[in-house]
């Protein structure tokens, strides 16, 4: 369910004239998420759409999560598995039966 026009700060908004401030600090990530109410989806949107410097930020968040995102998924080498396999093996406590 969306947050209505509740900030990530809890406190309660009118967001009949989002400021800059108040797309980035309290809704843009909710925005990007999708978890906002439609009436506060359509305020933020429309303020992405008349401001250069909020839709210009919007583009570098959002390619900045895809790019975390892309580096989180990277494989480990095998080799590195297995030096980090025989590491762990030889630091760690041995088994008593």
């Amino acid at each position: 369910m969306g947050r209505g026009s509740e900030t990530r700060s809890g406190r309660e908004k009118d967001p009949k004239m989002l400021t800059c401030r108040d797309v980035i600090e309290d809704f843009l990530a909710d925005y990007v998420e999708g978890t906002l109410s439609f009436g506060v989806r359509v305020k933020v949107k429309l303020h992405l759409l008349l401001c250069r410097a909020c839709m210009a930020y919007l583009q570098t968040y959002k390619k900045s999560r895809d790019l975390f995102g892309q580096a989180s998924q990277v494989e480990m080498p095998e080799e590195m598995k297995a030096i980090l396999r025989r590491f762990l093996l030889g630091h760690l406590p041995k088994k008593t039966p």
